[in-house]
């Protein structure tokens, strides 16, 4: 038997930080990717004519576009606070899917500001390490279950 296919970004989760300093991105984001960039080295020739591919590197940002939040609670104030910190996050693309994704992002701070009487977007472009694909329930919180290679 074969899982339906959830193809839908959203309703989801987004949280970066720890159980004791958190924060739910998932409230504010309108957009959201977990973006991985491979870079290979140069393939070498051999002598006797074959050839050996170069070694391959990923490397992740966690990207969002969110809503500005002027509130001293909210992701534009937190991530100031948190500025230069690495913190763990928890991605869950939708609920009703099987996959969640954690790691740590390196936490920056956030534009603010854009347009007089207008609800604001603001980018942002985490850096992300130790991504990790993990088992989720439909409808639960993301758990730290690491899909076997």
């Amino acid at each position: 038997m074969t899982d339906s296919k959830v193809r839908t970004l959203g309703p989801g989760q987004l949280i970066i930080g720890d159980e004791q300093d958190s924060q739910k991105f998932d409230v504010d984001c309108t957009k959201t990717s977990l973006t991985p960039k491979a870079d290979t080295d140069d393939t070498d020739e051999f002598l006797d004519g074959h050839t050996e591919s170069g070694a391959q590197t990923v490397s992740w940002t966690l990207d969002t576009t969110v809503k500005e939040d002027f509130s001293k609670d909210g992701i534009q104030a937190w991530c100031f606070k948190h500025s230069g910190e690495t913190k763990p996050f928890t991605f869950v693309p939708n609920e009703k899917g099987t996959l969640a994704f954690q790691g740590d992002v390196l936490i920056a701070p956030i534009g603010i500001g854009g347009d007089v009487k207008k609800r604001n977007d603001q980018d942002v472009s985490f850096t992300a390490t130790s991504v990790r694909l993990l088992d989720h329930t439909p409808g639960a919180k993301a758990d730290d279950q690491p899909i076997a290679d």
